[in-house]
């Protein structure tokens, strides 16, 4: 049964390449809230996510966790770790019942690593992150705070992975993404409200002015 449905996430994620593979990949499931890495041990594999939402996030100096993204089908986690041969960069914990298909790291590098079109597949998510985070990164440096909070929100309005994958309601974990404190945060919301641009109703922020929204984010997108 379980060959069968490891064969179904297979195709339905278009990954061919691995059917002749399927004898030697596991299925790997997580409950809610389930630790799927842990930062600093040692990876043991790659993890295809083929079903499901995670979280991953790495720890400050300080001790405070830092949010860097969620993780949607189709993701991979381990690629860094198993090219680079270092340890686990970052916490991943399960949002939601996720589904993985698990490759060893033992059978990767002995014989999917050989394999030119996974490796095109591992190089096209490597270079994803890269430039995903690149953008991030030059967005947080760069832009004040409101036009940081603008642009995530116009970013999110879209069907772009990487929107899908920064998407969450929590002004805690908004804050953690862009760069920023939750009280200030709280501040530039209290702006946008007074602007007309935003209402805040409970757990919700409602965009009232989309073109001045737009405007406040100077063209600048997390993408």
């Amino acid at each position: 049964m379980k060959l069968t449905e490891i064969q179904t996430y297979i195709e339905n994620n278009e990954l061919q390449m691995l059917l002749p593979h399927v004898e030697f990949i596991q299925l790997k499931t997580y409950k809610a809230g389930d630790i799927i890495l842990t930062e600093g041990d040692q990876i043991d594999g790659l993890y295809l996510l083929v079903k499901g939402k995670c979280r991953v996030a790495t720890t400050e100096i300080t001790g405070k966790s830092l949010l860097l993204r969620f993780c949607t089908p189709f993701s991979i986690l381990g690629d860094i770790e198993c090219f680079q041969n270092v340890p686990i960069q970052s916490e991943v914990h399960a949002e939601e019942p996720c589904t993985f298909l698990f490759i060893p790291i033992d059978y990767y590098k002995h014989s999917l690593s050989l394999e030119p079109e996974f490796l095109q597949l591992l190089l096209k998510e490597l270079a994803y992150k890269l430039q995903t985070c690149t953008t991030a990164s030059r967005v947080n440096l760069l832009a004040s705070a409101e036009t940081r909070f603008a642009s995530y929100l116009c970013t999110i309005k879209t069907e772009d992975k990487f929107a899908k994958q920064l998407a969450t309601n929590n002004l805690e974990e908004i804050a953690s993404l862009i760069g920023t404190t939750p009280r200030h945060l709280n501040r530039v919301i209290q702006k946008f409200q007074e602007k007309g641009i935003l209402q805040k109703e409970r757990h919700q922020l409602i965009i009232t002015d989309w073109s001045k929204l737009e405007k406040l984010a100077e063209g600048i997108r997390y993408q």
